[in-house]
């Protein structure tokens, strides 16, 4: 039986660096979206920005590495398939926090706006826009762990049989010795 170990403790760990990572997405509340918002912002933009950095590292290895009979691994080229996915999901959550900058920003900007009206309509607007592109991330990348969570199972579940060995049923059986000198006397 082969297990594939590496290759699933590879994906629990990227699970749970995604799951650490959509925990610390900023919650703003009311009274703190501008106070150390942007450099929380900041923080998590970078971490995501590594882990996708990680991801395509991976792929690229995966790509130039020799393949045994002109095919690689298959559990192996399956994490990677699976990390390419994720890898997705990372890039979109960090596309919807880089827009969460911009409210940011516009909330910074805020006390600069002329009119009394636009100012409260552009804060509840970018206070709106903020809460649901961080729910967003944060969703995006539970999920994202959920399904890695899901591929290292798989995984992880034993082969019923290496793919290198021949099931003795396909192999046609070889006549006893004592058989095929027995013919040679009867010609």
């Amino acid at each position: 039986m082969h297990y594939s170990l590496d290759d699933a403790a590879a994906l629990l760990s990227i699970a749970e660096d995604l799951h650490a990572a959509a925990a610390e997405i900023p919650i703003p509340t009311p009274t703190a979206y501008g106070t150390g918002l942007a450099e929380d912002l900041e923080d998590q933009i970078r971490r995501l920005t590594t882990l996708l950095s990680s991801f395509a590292n991976t792929v690229a290895v995966h790509s130039r590495t020799p393949r045994a009979h002109g095919r690689p691994p298959l559990r192996t080229h399956r994490r990677v398939v699976m990390e390419a996915h994720a890898a997705g999901a990372v890039g979109t959550a960090l596309a919807e926090l880089a827009e969460a900058m911009v409210q940011v920003a516009v909330l910074q900007d805020a006390p600069g706006l002329h009119h009394p009206a636009g100012h409260a309509d552009a804060v509840r607007s970018a206070h709106a826009a903020l809460d649901g592109l961080f729910d967003s991330a944060r969703r995006r990348l539970h999920r994202a762990a959920h399904q890695l969570h899901g591929g290292a199972d798989h995984l992880a579940r034993p082969s019923a049989q290496a793919p290198s060995t021949i099931p003795e049923s396909r192999v046609a059986p070889s006549p006893p010795a004592s058989a095929t000198a027995r013919r040679s006397f009867n010609r």
